[in-house]
């Protein structure tokens, strides 16, 4: 070949090489000056975004927070303890005989006592409120060496006698506290009053936390039974490491457990952070549902961005651009928005983990802080899930892109609404039917157990979302028109022409209602199995507590009664007889710490008295014994553990080991109802000094039961009872009413807090509505200029507009309904077996979602309303 075609050949190559790279340059330019030039349609886009990484960012940093927090908490309590020591077996308490042979050891500087005992504190007759945080009687075991954490006086003195306490700076500060102020402290024994002659700083003093130090003797004899099931903290003499104190001490004595300080912060922060995960879980649920609807609403504003470009793109196809060189360039838009956005999220989520605080804060959770925590995964996790959602969603309009060809896209108008349907929704349909075939499946597996009935629910219900997703265009087509007929009836011509209008683009429609369908349908669920649980909970209340009155804690802090509230109820005048409902530190059957043990929970309930009258288990017929040692079962426990009536069943105190066995009585069938029931009798033997139950500390009265003799009326009868127990603050006495009330309102919070982080998804719904009608009104401009010029005023193209959107949300929302009141409806009756077997249907709350949906379409119709009606006919007719 010679040389000049040689020359020729790599010099055209070279051009082609030049001529793609300026093509490349130039498409970029062109994306990004299209980013620049629409300001207005990728600030909605980008807000999308920014709402679902700003919740992932959030709840990385307020875990974050929160654990930093909890482990600045350990570490100061347990700077100055080399060595903690506790008791390893319950029958082998330690005692103050055990302190003086600790402080003798040659290897230990200072012993100081490892306890407290929680307690509700009132001033003037009325709960100083920690929320969340200790609220602790302690002894003033304290010196310059002594281990633990460090006290420092601010003001008066230490207190001295068996009537004078100390109280932290912090609560002080909070509640108004000031030396010589008087103080009542009620614990689950008892309540003393004290008075206040000392103010302290400490290091531990964090959130809410309310500590009253007394002197270290009269905590001795006031509150525990002259053992300290808590042991002792110990510091080492100068040159003993930690680890050979703790070798010494576990040398002399044995049968203790004997650890490091270091290790009970290690594992106590392990334990937090386990904790924490959930919450990190539950607000990621959240996030990824939020960023679940954003993904629509991108997926929507990209395809309406690309139908609306066509004529652009022809023109760069023309110009020599290639497909992949115009599918680059709507996913270089999408890199754009999604880095925009993920970052814009992240500082957003900044001001979302600040405000989480803020509100459990003032809602009074007490919780510590250490400011903002940013670490790397509260950064990059956000911005790489931010990005690649809106890539993923723009990747089907940028695939439309590239396969513009010059000549066809020359035509004006939305191609995108010609598309077929008929495979998308024979898809959805097949999609649909497995769902309900799953969703049956799950409800007739009757024998199955619940959990595995619920995923194959879980399974199915995504399987309905998915189907409900292909299928809504079809159904939006003759389902949104009639919807328009009916709301545009009342505005005449405007009114049908709305009603036609959304009809023109069907996956356009329902892609923009699908996201608040998805928002509404989550509510409707919860809210419904949500309403099933307040009716079974009052309804079994209703049926079962036949007492006049019940004597209850506080519901929202799980404290229990004093044991002088037992003997105030029984010497009321007018009070009949009473029992009493207690909580203890038992698993039945097998030991609690085996990790594949189903058990009832960290205490299981323990009763004395006629609790057969006051409780009405019909199951059972004559009711519980309380003479004969033993314990009832629910049918469900029973038959996890396969227990008979009459089995010996070990019984063990939790974490430490085996007490001995008792005897099965009876099963109930009732549901709803405590897994376990044991009688007084059962545990006698077992609690006491020395014993592994400790009367002080296990045993704890969670409710009385009080029964009139008749001689007064039930409000008279309250009013009684109420003066007898006053003293003691934290007891309410309550009707039966009542009482299912406060156990009740517990659900209606989890469901608010639900609600209100689902509110998110309705939020990013909105905001798609938005975005879909102002894309609208741009991609109309030439109609909308007709309609103007044929004397069309401004104010009817608004309520055009308005009903076109208000349309969209109600389909939206009646479709959210009609999925989520099915979900629900099948998960209550999978749940049947658990007591859920009333379906209760939140009448309220779901006419209120669909009308609230309504008007959500009329604010979401706003701006492009207002930016429709001010377009120019004659501007229009130019265009």
């Amino acid at each position: 070949m010679p040389n000049s075609t040689r020359v020729h050949k790599h010099r055209g190559s070279a051009d082609a090489g030049k001529s793609r790279s300026s093509h490349t340059r130039a498409v970029a330019k062109v994306s990004y000056r299209s980013v620049l030039a629409n300001k207005i349609r990728f600030t909605l886009t980008i807000i999308a975004v920014v709402l679902g990484t700003a919740f992932i960012s959030g709840s990385f940093m307020f875990t974050d927070m929160m654990q930093k927090s909890f482990n600045g908490v350990f570490e100061n309590v347990y700077s100055a303890v080399d060595v903690d020591v506790s008791q390893k077996d319950p029958t082998k308490p330690i005692t103050e005989e055990t302190r003086k042979k600790l402080e003798s050891n040659q290897d230990v500087k200072s012993v100081a006592m490892a306890s407290e005992t929680t307690a509700v504190v009132a001033k003037d007759g009325k709960q100083l409120s920690t929320g969340g945080a200790p609220s602790v009687v302690l002894p003033n075991d304290t010196d310059e060496d002594a281990p633990g954490p460090s006290i420092t006086m601010v003001d008066g003195r230490a207190p001295k006698g068996a009537k004078e306490t100390m109280i932290n700076s912090d609560a002080a500060e909070k509640h108004g506290v000031h030396v010589g102020d008087t103080l009542k402290a009620i614990d689950i024994r008892n309540s003393h009053e004290y008075k206040v002659v000392g103010i302290y700083n400490t290091d531990f003093s964090v959130g809410g936390y309310l500590g009253l130090a007394i002197e270290p003797s009269v905590y001795i004899e006031r509150y525990t039974d002259g053992t300290f099931p808590d042991g002792f903290w110990l510091a080492a003499r100068d040159g003993v490491t930690p680890d050979q104190l703790k070798d010494s001490i576990q040398k002399q004595f044995p049968e203790l457990k004997v650890v490091t300080g270091d290790s009970i912060v290690e594992q106590a922060t392990k334990e937090v952070k386990e904790g924490l995960s959930f919450v990190n879980y539950f607000l990621l649920a959240f996030a990824l549902v939020s960023l679940l609807v954003g993904a629509f609403i991108i997926a929507n504003t990209f395809s309406m961005v690309v139908a609306q470009r066509m004529r652009e793109f022809a023109l760069l196809r023309s110009l020599g651009a290639s497909r992949i060189q115009l599918t680059t360039s709507v996913v270089f838009e999408a890199v754009l928005v999604g880095v925009v956005g993920s970052l814009l999220g992240i500082l957003a989520g900044m001001g979302l983990s600040k405000g989480i605080f803020a509100l459990m804060d003032m809602a009074g959770f007490g919780l510590p802080s250490s400011g903002l925590s940013l670490t790397p995964q509260a950064i990059i996790l956000p911005l790489v899930i931010g990005v690649l959602i809106t890539v993923i969603s723009a990747w089907a309009p940028a695939r439309r892109a590239g396969r513009v060809h010059p000549v066809e896209a020359m035509r004006s108008g939305d191609v995108s609404s010609a598309s077929p349907l008929k495979l998308r929704t024979i898809a959805g349909l097949i999609v649909s039917l497995a769902g309900v075939a799953a969703a049956v499946a799950a409800l007739l597996l009757n024998d199955a157990d619940t959990k595995n009935r619920a995923v194959i629910l879980g399974v199915g219900a995504l399987l309905v979302i998915v189907g409900t997703f292909l299928i809504s265009p079809a159904l939006s087509m003759p389902v949104v028109p009639a919807l328009g007929r009916v709301i545009g009836a009342p505005f005449g011509a405007v009114g049908k022409l709305a009603s036609t209008n959304s009809r023109r683009n069907p996956r356009r429609t329902a892609t923009t209602a699908f996201a608040l369908t998805l928002g509404v349908a989550l509510v409707a669920a919860f809210g419904m199995v949500g309403a099933t649980m307040k009716g079974a909970m009052e309804g079994m209340i209703g049926d079962t507590i036949k007492s006049d009155l019940v004597v209850s804690g506080p519901q929202n802090q799980g404290f229990p009664l004093p044991k002088g509230v037992e003997k105030a109820v029984e010497e009321t005048e007018g009070v009949e007889s009473s029992s009493t409902v207690g909580a203890a530190p038992i698993s039945m059957g097998k030991p609690m710490d085996e990790g594949n043990v189903t058990y009832s929970g960290m205490y299981a309930f323990y009763y004395k008295g006629d609790l057969g009258k006051s409780m009405g288990l019909k199951s059972l017929g004559e009711g519980l014994k309380t003479d004969e040692p033993g314990f009832y079962a629910s049918e469900n426990k029973a038959k996890s553990m396969k227990w008979n009536v009459g089995d010996m069943v070990p019984m063990y105190r939790v974490g430490q080991g085996k007490m001995g066995e008792v005897k099965l009585l009876g099963i109930y069938t009732e549901p709803i109802q405590p897994q376990i029931l044991i009688n007084e009798a059962a545990l006698a033997p077992y609690s006491g000094k020395g014993k592994p139950l400790s009367e002080v500390g296990d045993l704890r009265i969670m409710q009385v039961f009080v029964h009139g003799d008749g001689s007064v009326r039930d409000k008279e009868l309250q009013e009684r009872v109420r003066k007898s127990v006053e003293p003691f603050i934290v007891a309410d006495v309550l009707t039966t009413a009542e009482y299912a009330g406060t156990v009740s309102s517990g659900i209606d919070q989890l469901l608010m807090i639900l609600n209100a982080m689902l509110a998110l998804s309705i939020l990013v719904a909105i905001l798609g509505i938005i975005n879909t009608l102002a894309l609208n009104v741009i991609e109309r401009k030439q109609e909308i200029g007709m309609l103007r010029a044929v004397g069309t005023f401004r104010g009817q193209v608004r309520r055009m507009i308005t009903l076109e959107a208000v349309q969209i949300a109600i389909y939206g929302a009646l479709l959210g309904v009609l999925i989520g009141v099915s979900l629900g409806w099948v998960f209550v009756k999978v749940l049947a077996s658990e007591g859920l077997d009333s379906v209760v249907f939140p009448w309220l709350l779901l006419v209120g979602m669909v009308v609230g949906s309504g008007i959500v379409g009329v604010l979401a119709a706003i701006w492009p309303a207002h930016k429709a009606a001010k377009t120019s006919p004659l501007e229009a007719i130019a265009d």
